[in-house]
């Protein structure tokens, strides 16, 4: 059998993880307690451009901000079950081992898993993995080696993507109070959130109309930074995509990974949920999936 490749879980991983690390204190799964003593930063003092918010303090501010997004969690989102299909084909080819029939039996293997994934707003999500039952033949090692590669793979995937997905739809990205951030005036305009605790920094920079630009972390020597782009709502903006660039620790300069992240989404019960991912490491691999016969869970009230 050819090598198996299954987008650099590990180092994908590691992006994840830190940017969960990041996420502001509304975000559960891993808080950042901004410290109460610290004195807000002073709002902008420069004039502000016509089209700027009049922000008369820094709470004020992010309060029109956090206005401006969708939330899962002000919706009531707390869940979601959908029966999965991600692209082996595409999958195998960009392993770069050369050319892959569409009939490659690695490939009709896979498919005929039944996957579903029980994604959960607040952490905890999981993956149920069900091949096809093979009474009195088997498999061969390297095929049972697949099934067990692709259902790790697959499974951190999709968890991780739900770990630096979450903050950025429940609201959590925006802090709920300025106390223990710095907010300065961005250079091309707009606002600049910066904090720094316990060896992580963390930069927001947002357009004039509060519109999120830039999510930077640096922690343990490694830095992330991510570009989402959003779509208008009538239930406010929703992100899209994020083009994520990595500087490992210790990196030479100009030594950057790249990752592109694309969702579209389905509306089930109300909610705006994933349908399509489409996750690509820069010339390392494609990892595509279809998220389809989706319920989805209320918070309770």
């Amino acid at each position: 059998m050819h090598k198996v490749f299954f987008v650099s879980p590990v180092r994908f991983l590691i992006v994840l993880v830190a940017i969960c690390a990041m996420a502001p204190a509304a975000h559960a799964q891993a808080p950042i307690n901004f410290p109460a003593s610290a004195a807000p930063a002073m709002a902008p003092a420069q004039p502000q451009a016509q089209d700027q918010p009049a922000a008369g303090t820094n709470d004020e501010l992010l309060a029109k901000a956090a206005k401006l997004y969708y939330s899962t969690d002000k919706a009531g989102l707390a869940g979601f079950d959908c029966a999965v299909h991600p692209d082996w084909h595409a999958l195998f080819l960009s392993d770069g081992n050369g050319a892959v029939d569409a009939a490659d039996p690695r490939v009709a293997l896979l498919n005929s898993v039944n996957i579903a994934f029980h994604a959960r707003m607040k952490g905890g999500s999981g993956l149920d993995w069900t091949p096809p039952a093979h009474p009195g033949q088997p498999l061969d090692q390297d095929s049972a080696s697949l099934l067990d590669k692709m259902q790790a793979g697959t499974a951190q995937t999709l968890q991780g993507f739900m770990q630096f997905w979450t903050p950025f739809v429940d609201g959590s990205i925006i802090p709920d109070s300025a106390d223990g951030v710095q907010i300065t005036p961005a250079e091309k305009g707009g606002y600049k959130l910066h904090v720094d605790q316990e060896g992580t920094t963390l930069t927001e920079i947002f357009s004039s109309d509060l519109v999120l630009q830039q999510f930077n972390v640096t922690m343990n020597g490694m830095t992330v930074n991510f570009s989402p782009s959003y779509k208008p709502t009538e239930k406010g903006l929703l992100v899209t995509s994020f083009l994520a660039r990595i500087i490992p620790s210790g990196a030479a300069t100009g030594q950057t990974d790249e990752m592109h992240v694309n969702i579209e989404y389905q509306t089930v019960d109300g909610f705006p949920i994933p349908a399509k991912l489409n996750l690509e490491e820069l010339n390392h691999g494609i990892f595509n999936f279809v998220l389809d016969g989706c319920a989805v869970s209320r918070k309770a009230q």
